[in-house]
């Protein structure tokens, strides 16, 4: 399986280790410009449930501050808070009916944990657990523009 392509400023950080030319290096911070997008559109979808809208205002402020989020993230995040607001309704019938039901396992178990596999993917696409926000703390731009070459 190909290697997932590495941001120009981890290539840059590690030291150019694929030895790209500074052509390359050029054309790739080019590129990455080019497909910055925007983020002036984070609103919930409607078909959010309450319980969900409130999860996605409330990391959209969060996440806010840190330019993370773009509105391509919206229905990855949507999903997130649709799948913790499914979690929180395992977790209470489980609660609810207890470990067992009629001497089987309770299948919200099985449910929870699926639920939390992905909450756990796609909370880590979204820079919501510390080791995905500092593999992002990477490829954050830089708060001061300026004109220099950094090849």
């Amino acid at each position: 399986m190909p290697q997932k392509a590495k941001d120009i400023a981890l290539s840059l950080i590690n030291g150019n280790p694929n030895n790209k030319t500074k052509k390359d290096l050029y054309k790739r911070k080019k590129n990455k410009q080019r497909l910055q997008l925007s983020a002036d559109n984070l609103t919930p979808p409607g078909w959010l449930n309450s319980g969900a809208k409130k999860e996605f205002n409330r990391i959209v402020e969060i996440l806010e501050k840190s330019q993370v989020l773009t509105n391509a993230d919206v229905n990855t995040l949507a999903i997130y808070c649709d799948t913790l607001y499914d979690y929180k309704s395992y977790k209470n019938q489980i609660k609810k009916h207890g470990m067992l039901i009629d001497d089987k396992v309770n299948p919200f178990i099985r449910e929870k944990r699926n639920a939390a596999q992905l909450l756990d993917k796609l909370g880590n696409e979204l820079g919501l657990s510390p080791s995905a926000r500092t593999s992002l703390a990477v490829n954050l731009p830089d708060m001061k523009e300026d004109d220099d070459d950094d090849f």
